[in-house]
């Protein structure tokens, strides 16, 4: 409890509208009450002040506060996995995304009101289960500023559109992208891997050999990686 105390004294100066509330969960009653929000949707208390909880059957909205800077991360859930997520801008517009969502509607609908939280196109195939198209979906929009993603972004801005890589799940590790004909572990390593080079926008393509080519631009990489099938 002293550590979530200690975290929350050094981010309290970014979040004085939640520090006057009284805490997260109860800001975002009071946002939630702005909306006009039914009676069943009440933010549950917890311990840590920076975050906050949404229910209703298996219908979840989790809220987070960033301790470095103002920013309000929300995932919304539908039993374990992530359905949708993505930082907003402001705590008025979680309350309206988290609202909708535990109100029941499809994730699709909820991306659309919502482009924050990610496309319709990344929310519907996480609904289907199609993990393969998910993930190569959360690398290209990387709507969540993810660092490995960003760092891989030119690569994966080409291989998005390549059919002999779509085919493959898209899985990070140190930094490295690598291609499985699984979508769930363990994966395959019988394809090339990618890294990030020393500067932004190059890359080393590793084959499955062990070979490591000179470190190319991301149109080069794409062909190292797809002379692996000629």
């Amino acid at each position: 409890m002293g550590e979530v105390a200690g975290a929350w004294a050094e981010a309290a100066h970014w979040y004085p509208d939640v520090v006057a509330a009284g805490g997260l969960s109860q800001a975002w009653q009071a946002e939630l009450d702005r909306l006009r929000t039914p009676s069943w949707v009440r933010p549950r208390i917890v311990d840590n002040p920076r975050s906050a909880t949404v229910e209703r059957g298996d219908r979840r909205a989790d809220l987070l506060l960033s301790p470095r800077r103002r920013q309000f991360y929300l995932a919304l859930r539908a039993g374990q996995p992530t359905a949708l997520q993505g930082f907003a801008p402001d705590l008025t517009t979680t309350a309206g995304a988290a609202r909708q969502w535990v109100s029941g509607e499809r994730p699709g609908q909820v991306a659309a009101a919502w482009p924050w939280l990610g496309s319709v196109a990344l929310a519907e195939a996480r609904e289907r289960g199609d993990r393969r198209a998910a993930r190569w979906l959360w690398l290209h929009e990387n709507h969540c500023a993810d660092q490995v993603a960003t760092r891989l972004g030119g690569f994966v801005a080409l291989a998005f559109h390549e059919p002999r890589l779509r085919a493959l799940y898209p899985y990070t590790s140190h930094w490295n992208l690598s291609f499985s004909t699984t979508s769930q572990w363990p994966f395959t390593r019988d394809h090339p891997v990618v890294a990030p080079g020393a500067d932004a926008g190059r890359y080393v393509v590793g084959t499955r050999d062990g070979r490591v080519h000179d470190e190319t631009d991301a149109a080069g990489a794409l062909r190292l990686v797809l002379a692996e099938w000629d």
